[in-house]
């Protein structure tokens, strides 16, 4: 009997303690993604006969997840890729206090996925989402009536 709850106390303080270091280890990572970096204001553009080359277009708006919002600024960009070419870029823009960047992104039928980009110039930095989202026409601009959350720290 004393062997057993001897057992559980220990079972029991083992998962405590991974625990508590999974959620130290989770904290140090989103920090290592907030410190400052070294990226230079990336000169994303897109090419001006865009949107004549391709047949479809999809329109989303899109956030920044909670813990990036913070270091967001009117000097951030965002930009979308599909098949390895810029297919929109955008600034921040406010209303009702809320933080989004508008997307027009250009595509075809057969066009693959979006990838997303963010440059965010407090922390000197640019962060990815690889195939965020399959290119769509059909998508629609909001999901729940707001825009959609990237992350792009893994959380």
């Amino acid at each position: 009997m004393k062997k057993n709850i001897y057992y559980s106390m220990v079972v029991l303080l083992a998962g405590l303690l991974f625990g508590a270091c999974s959620s130290d280890e989770q904290e140090e990572t989103s920090n290592s993604y907030l410190a400052t970096g070294t990226d230079k204001r990336p000169d994303w553009t897109v090419p001006a006969d865009l949107y004549m080359r391709y047949e479809y277009t999809m329109s989303a708006q899109v956030t920044l997840q909670e813990m990036l919002l913070p270091y967001a600024s009117a000097d951030d960009l965002l930009c979308a890729i599909v098949d390895g070419e810029i297919r929109a870029v955008s600034t921040p823009q406010h209303t009702s206090g809320q933080i989004y960047f508008p997307l027009v992104v250009a595509g075809t039928s057969d066009s693959g996925a979006v990838s997303l980009c963010y440059y965010c110039a407090r922390l000197s930095r640019i962060y990815t989402v690889s195939d965020w989202h399959h290119f769509s026409p059909e998508l629609p601009p909001l999901q729940d009536d707001q825009p959609y959350v990237v992350n792009f720290i893994p959380e």
